[in-house]
């Protein structure tokens, strides 16, 4: 029994440490024997010992798993069956087979640019990458079960002529800025996943495409000679032999149209392309290679998740349409190993197959368990998976959320060494920085050592940073600490990185909102085209209904005067802006700075000040500013005496004062500019003046008076609040003296407001 139990772990371990042959190329090998190699290779290792210790975890997680399996009941089976079948249901009816998403992979990428640049590589098996680890590796040396993430020493075993060529990042980000040329002119929103893949949303392009001309569709070969194009068909001829087609024949998949080095040889020196789907992303790859001289493979799909499937479906150099129908999506994932969907990896795949589950169509029949054993998010994606549902919506400039760099190396336990290597990997993470104009204020440290344990390690600060010398000495901190926890024993890494995070970059993201400082901005411009004789943009056209009868008394040339000022959406959060209106203009203006309405009334008092002045005389221009403040109150002080007047007589005689009230209701105040002596009438009557009816934005009074720079005044003492209290207390103290003369002229609506309620005593404090 315990040999039975001692076999089965060991079959669960070789399962983690066997050959992943999903990978293009990878079919077809002796599968026990390259398994064999890779453990007695590995035996004894550090990188053995940590996957054994993680498949130990592994084991864990799936023994707590078949406990809690064993105790569910039937009745929890019905109901979890009765809450999927229900997200089932809602998940069917968002189902969106509107979409064209294309999935593009470089064929062996690293490994395609190394052999383009050393031609004498190409007939050879050959890897990117170290002894440590590999990145890719070519079709040539796939056959030998050499892959990518496999350290390079079993490499070495599997295929002892295997040339392992070093990195070079900068040599691949050029490459791929050239690829990416072309996906901007099919998606100029395609979202890059890697150096060598991206996603593309065909839609839009389809649509133009039907309209495009023959000559929009006709691309040019590149020139070569044909040594080169002969070399180049042997080794393609070579290559497809080492790596059959990863799924049988369907309808849906095409042909690969190419010749040497993946390029059709028409009788021409160009090609014409048609406008359907497939000869669209046909076309995309030719532009590829015949820019780079490398090839591409490419899945078209209705969603993200099964594009990326399909363009594994005829690697290297084909491309799989799988047609966007649910009959054709549901018989595509029918048979699909659990494996082949991205996001689930080794683990899930083993904690599935003790389950029983090794097909998609396998997880729609289990997922009432599956809802009782895994996460809510587990199972949900899982339920997707089963049903061929996935993205159809491109992320378009998502906010980034971190910026790291890490590097992976020999074993480097040298203190010295090791601030060394953080100091550059500061450097690059600053300049990668400086390029986006970011500053983050979490700086996190994350540590490899020899026994594969990784740590991580962060800070918060309270401000952002973004220099070489801020993050290394947070970074350097943070590593000090690590090196002093593992003492007197040395720190032994194999890998280091940083990551900065919490952005706090005002660059990063541009607001949505105008700020007040633009509308200030924009204010002062308008001012100046106004000043210049250029009409500033009108905010409204016409004022509130109450208003409209006034407006007719503005003359034609003042009515049609456009604001200098445009309003503009605040971005405060806190206080939403309010709409008022121009007394002299009557345009609305939504903002709640009264200092920037003042500013917009100042100069429509101006403009139209000015036109004023052109027909009539000034009566008031001399008079100092002194004069009319000692005149206003006056004015006031005896509005108040009489308001006063007439509340005592209606306390003695209640019905006479009513009388009184009611009479003195319709009495008017107006100016007489002959004699400058104030009057009293008891009905009301048209205001003498000559200029227009104004309505102070702030206490909302009328102003009978045709002077602009008496109303302005009134305005400027009603914005400025500390003039008011001032104002208020005098007023108080001078309740006995005499009012001189006014040049403050009120209307009816300002009498009518001197009730009980509302007094003039009220307004001022």
């Amino acid at each position: 029994m315990e040999n039975g139990v001692a076999s089965t772990k060991e079959e669960g371990f070789l399962s983690r440490m066997a050959l992943n042959d999903n990978k293009a190329g990878m079919e077809g090998l002796d599968r026990d024997k390259i398994n064999k190699i890779i453990m007695e290779t590995s035996k004894g290792s550090k990188f053995y010992e940590n996957e054994l210790k993680r498949d130990q975890q592994v084991n864990q997680r799936i023994t707590k798993m078949m406990l809690q399996k064993a105790r569910i009941t039937e009745q929890q089976l019905k109901k979890a069956q009765a809450q999927v079948e229900k997200v089932a249901t809602a998940l069917e009816k968002s189902r969106d087979l509107s979409r064209v998403i294309v999935h593009v992979d470089m064929d062996a990428f690293y490994a395609a640019v190394e052999m383009r640049d050393c031609p004498e590589l190409k007939d050879k098996p050959m890897a990117v990458g170290s002894m440590s680890m590999l990145s890719t590796s070519n079709y040539h040396a796939r056959k030998y079960g050499v892959r990518a993430a496999m350290p390079g020493f079993i490499a070495k075993k599997l295929c002892p002529s295997l040339v392992i060529v070093p990195l070079n990042f900068d040599k691949y980000r050029a490459v791929s800025n050239e690829i990416r040329e072309i996906f901007a002119d099919y998606d100029p929103n395609f979202q890059p996943l890697s150096l060598d893949e991206a996603y593309l949303d065909f839609t839009d392009h389809l649509e133009q495409r039907q309209h495009w001309p023959e000559s929009a569709r006709t691309h040019h070969f590149r020139v070569r000679d044909m040594t080169t194009a002969e070399l180049s068909q042997e080794a393609m001829t070579e290559i497809r032999e080492l790596s059959p087609v990863l799924f049988e024949d369907s309808p849906g998949s095409s042909p690969s149209p190419v010749g040497p080095e993946g390029v059709r040889a028409p009788a021409g020196d160009f090609e014409v392309f048609g406008t359907s789907v497939e000869e669209a992303v046909r076309e995309m790859r030719f532009r590829i290679e015949q820019k780079t001289m490398l090839t591409a493979s490419a899945g078209i799909a209705p969603n993200m998740m099964l594009a990326k499937v399909c363009s594994d479906k005829n690697k290297p150099n084909g491309q799989y349409r799988l047609p966007s129908t649910r009959e054709a999506v549901m018989d595509f994932i029918h048979n699909l190993p659990v494996r082949k969907v991205c996001g689930i990896g080794k683990v899930s795949e083993k904690m599935l197959n003790a389950l029983g589950i090794s097909t998609c169509s396998h997880l729609g029949q289990q997922m009432a368990l599956l809802s009782l054993l895994f996460s809510e998010t587990a199972w949900h994606h899982f339920l997707e998976v089963s049903l061929g549902l996935g993205s159809t919506y491109i992320p378009r400039h998502e906010e980034r959320k971190s910026m790291s760099t890490e590097r992976t190396f020999k074993e480097l336990s040298k203190v010295e060494e090791q601030l060394s290597l953080c100091r550059e990997l500061c450097e690059d993470l600053a300049e990668d920085m400086k390029k986006e104009g970011l500053k983050g204020k979490t700086v996190t440290l994350k540590l490899k050592n020899v026994n594969f344990e990784v740590k991580t390690r962060a800070m918060t600060l309270p401000c952002a940073v973004a220099t070489v010398d801020e993050i290394f000495a947070v970074a350097k901190d943070l590593l000090k600490t690590e090196i002093e926890n593992e003492s007197p024993q040395p720190l032994r890494l194999r890998l280091m990185g940083v990551r900065i995070s919490a952005f706090a970059s005002l660059d990063d993201k541009k607001p949505l909102q105008k700020s007040i400082i633009g509308f200030l901005q924009s204010a002062n411009a308008a001012s100046k085209n106004e000043g210049s004789g250029e009409n500033a943009p009108v905010i409204a056209k016409a004022g509130s209904p109450a208003k409209a009868s006034e407006n007719n008394h503005l003359p034609p040339d003042l009515s049609e005067t456009p604001s200098p000022v445009q309003a503009h959406a605040s971005t405060s959060a806190c206080a939403e802006s309010e709409t008022l209106t121009c007394p002299v203009c009557f345009r609305k203006v939504e903002t709640t700075d009264l200092n920037v309405f003042n500013t917009h009334i100042d100069q429509c008092l101006s403009n139209a000040s000015q036109k004023t002045n052109n027909g009539t005389e000034s009566d008031t221009e001399s008079e100092s500013d002194l004069k009319k403040d000692r005149e206003e109150r006056a004015a006031v002080n005896k509005l108040r005496r009489r308001h006063e007047a007439q509340e005592k007589k209606s306390k003695v005689n209640p019905q006479k004062g009513q009388s009184s009230v009611k009479k003195d209701s319709v009495q008017k105040v107006s100016l007489i500019k002959d004699d400058n002596k104030t009057a009293t009438s008891q009905e009301p009557q048209p205001s003498n003046s000559k200029g227009p009816v104004f309505v102070c934005p702030v206490c909302q009074l009328t102003q009978e008076t045709h002077d602009l720079a008496v109303f302005n005044h009134h305005v400027d003492l009603c914005l400025n609040q500390e003039v008011l209290h001032e104002l208020g207390r005098q007023t108080s103290s001078s309740i006995n003296l005499s009012p001189r003369t006014s040049l403050c002229v009120y209307s009816e609506k300002f009498v009518k407001s001197l009730g009980p309620c509302n007094t003039i005593d009220k307004f001022f404090r």
